[in-house]
């Protein structure tokens, strides 16, 4: 019997839409393809990755998500699969407190 993911723990299907979301996300406000955004690659080495673009896509994020992001999880992210983790987290949090 597989595992269930407990109340503020996000699943592996919320992991993978959170996945989702923040490649998108970041392809859409970068201009870069998708296809060659990689989970483990550092953020810095994402063509348009700077100081004023990483605040916009902390911004997108929290507006489609409805909620706030942990600050200093999000500038401490090194790679977006760090960033995937921090929205599934929050969306598993906000999720338990409804």
């Amino acid at each position: 019997m597989p595992l269930e993911a407990t109340p503020n723990e996000p699943t592996e299907h919320d992991r993978d839409a959170a996945v989702a979301f923040v490649v998108e996300a970041v392809a859409q406000l970068l201009d870069v393809d998708e296809d060659t955004l990689a989970l483990d690659a550092p953020l810095e080495a994402i063509e348009g990755w700077d100081s004023v673009n990483q605040l916009r896509i902390l911004v997108y994020l929290e507006r489609e998500l409805g909620s706030s992001l942990d600050y200093d999880r999000f500038t401490a992210a090194e790679t977006l699969g760090a960033l995937a983790s921090l929205v599934a987290d929050t969306e598993a949090a906000a999720g338990a407190r409804a």
